[in-house]
């Protein structure tokens, strides 16, 4: 009897040993895949930059602006060939490649339909690109409060967007795809506490908010919002935050001059951040420039 409590003791011992070593790599494993998120990126909207011959204009701004991150939109009838080239480029490049996508109308779409068809199409891709690298994961830029819906009822539609992005997340998971969220820096400020932090305990890796207001950027005085409350989320359940900065041209889209860094310039963006990096504690805290179109204009006009 006692030979046989020591067997199942020691066996007992050994699961335990085997489970802690699990837990321990996992955790590795999910802080290694929200470091790699939050890479310093770029937006790219445009499907032009996806040709071979807007890659030195690509190089251009990632090496200037020291981008380890490209987020590219692509056509879902982009032709393979033209995708394989791509990502093989930005690999050489050393950059990483996000598919970035998006529509308002998929925040109230009946079991995020359109979101997990994009998931199914970047993974597809990724098992015929395989050699070139592939795609690291999805950008998502479905912003909900442009619906008319939203003037009317923006619980529903939140509660609705949140089951989505849910939803696509778990498929992502299941393709080996990071996934990022873009948002808005008033969630909070309108009183959708409880579902911002549904959104990003369960609906990614890392959220990005467009904090399209330079006065108070980290939002510790609470002068509209900011990121400060989303960076506390972020930290609390172990995912990245990234700050964008908006690079447009006033008067772009409604765009106000507090709004853009394109009258302040690039020295003015990396002085912002600096001063982020102070105010922000979150380990996993990245930053990205909206978008390359633009930046490629401020650096032509930077060099003539």
């Amino acid at each position: 009897m006692a030979e046989g409590r020591k067997a199942v003791f020691l066996l007992l011992l050994c699961l335990l040993v085997c489970c802690a070593g699990g837990c321990q790599r996992d955790r590795k494993s999910a802080g290694e895949s929200v470091s790699k998120v939050c890479k310093t990126s770029i937006f790219s909207w445009e499907e032009e930059y996806l040709l071979p011959d807007m890659e030195d204009e690509i190089k251009k701004a990632v090496e200037t602006l020291e981008c380890g991150t490209v987020y590219q939109q692509i056509p879902s009838d982009t032709d393979m060939d033209v995708i394989k080239d791509y990502l093989k480029r930005r690999k050489e490049s050393g950059q990483d490649v996000y598919y970035l996508a998006g529509d308002s109308r998929w925040a109230i779409q009946k079991d995020a339909e359109a979101m997990l068809q994009a998931v199914e199409t970047v993974g597809k891709w990724n098992k015929e690109v395989s050699t070139e690298g592939g795609f690291s994961g999805i950008v998502w830029d479905v912003e909900p409060y442009l619906l008319e819906r939203w003037d009317t009822d923006p619980v529903t539609v939140m509660a609705q967007f949140v089951q989505n992005a849910a939803k696509a997340y778990e498929a992502a998971k299941e393709q080996n795809l990071l996934v990022i969220l873009c948002i808005p820096n008033f969630y909070d400020s309108m009183g959708m506490e409880q579902s911002l932090e549904k959104l990003i305990r369960s609906g990614c890796d890392a959220v990005a908010v467009m904090n399209y207001d330079k006065t108070d950027e980290a939002g510790q005085n609470f002068l509209g919002g900011q990121i400060f409350e989303e960076a506390a989320i972020a930290e609390k359940y172990g995912k990245g935050i990234i700050h964008i900065t908006e690079m447009q041209r006033p008067g772009t889209h409604e765009l106000e001059p507090k709004n853009t860094y394109y009258e302040d310039g690039i020295e003015a963006v990396q002085k912002s951040w600096r001063h982020l990096r102070g105010e922000i504690p979150n380990k996993n805290l990245g930053f990205s420039w909206h978008y390359l179109k633009p930046i490629l204009e401020l650096l032509d006009s930077d060099t003539r």
